[in-house]
């Protein structure tokens, strides 16, 4: 019987998943992983075909494609652990290193974790293929855009997962959010 309710439960799991709006089914975490909120702003010039976060284990490194000017977001399961922003890649060999930076994001267990937004502004020669002026990275807190994207990207995440911030500063913008709006961040 418990075999039986169980399957039906995730036939009905499916099936609210095919007609989400969003499209998006709730991943179940382990009690050692947590969602990892990656939040990279294009502020002017080269959008990069690809980003690299680097973390303590054995290829668990991260790769992140399909960006655009602008905004970029990426809501991911990953182990518990710290991820530094490693490197933006202008082309298929060509990047610049971000490790020494050390633009960290801590992941803790059952969160939803968020350190802040990489903004990017590079200067590019008429033809894109080589930085004129260099390249400036700043690593903000965007504490409010980050949650605004929740609630319209993931709102069934939202809803299950506490929404953390794990910059360098102490920033209780979150749980200030969530006593006004009562809902779980």
């Amino acid at each position: 019987m418990k075999g039986y309710r169980r399957l039906l439960q995730s036939a009905f799991c499916v099936v609210l998943c095919c007609v989400s709006t969003l499209g998006y089914c709730l991943t179940e975490l382990s009690k050692d992983e947590g969602y990892i909120l990656v939040a990279m702003k294009i502020e002017q010039g080269y959008v990069p075909s690809h980003i690299t976060l680097d973390s303590e284990g054995w290829l668990s490194d991260l790769r992140f494609e399909k960006l655009k000017s602008n905004y970029n977001y990426w809501l991911v399961v990953v182990d518990a652990g710290s991820y530094t922003w490693n490197r933006v890649y202008l082309g298929k060999q060509t990047y610049i290193d971000l490790a020494d930076q050390k633009y960290v994001i801590n992941v803790e267990a059952g969160k939803i974790n968020y350190a802040g937004h990489l903004s990017m502004y590079t200067e590019m020669n008429g033809s894109l293929n080589y930085l004129i002026g260099g390249a400036r990275f700043y690593f903000n807190n965007k504490a409010s855009q980050a949650l605004e994207y929740m609630e319209s990207s993931y709102p069934e995440v939202l809803a299950q997962y506490n929404l953390n911030y794990t910059g360098k500063e102490k920033d209780h913008f979150f749980e200030y959010a969530k006593a006004i709006e009562g809902n779980q961040l």
